[in-house]
């Protein structure tokens, strides 16, 4: 195999190493359509989608209107980056749901138990 065939395939099971630390939710969590990719992996940075299921979420998620500098096909993946506002909504609707769901817990006197 070439160099550059070999540099691919490293590069995109890096890609999938990496992606397979973020937290990988359903699209309702992010407060999108579910029929938007169904799942999706999200960090405070970035939303991570199946290239397979990329269209869904451009047609479902209202992707398509996404800033072009801020949407990466890699690989297996295509990334939406922080650097769009519609992203930024998502990533905050998600989070802001998961402080919601430990304070809940705090306030009921479980423990949260994190790494």
């Amino acid at each position: 195999m070439s160099d550059i065939l070999n540099f691919i395939d490293e590069t995109n099971d890096e890609l999938r190493r990496v992606v397979g630390q973020m937290q990988y939710v359903p699209c309702e969590e992010l407060g999108l359509d579910r029929r938007a990719g169904y799942r999706v992996w999200v960090d405070e940075e970035c939303i991570v989608i199946d290239k397979a299921n990329d269209r869904a979420l451009q047609y479902y998620g209202g992707f398509e209107y996404v800033d072009k500098e801020c949407r990466i096909e890699m690989g297996d993946y295509v990334i939406y980056t922080a650097g769009d506002a519609r992203v930024v909504d998502h990533i905050e609707t998600y989070f802001d749901r998961e402080d919601d769901l430990d304070q809940g817990q705090e306030d009921r006197g479980l423990s949260i138990c994190t790494d």
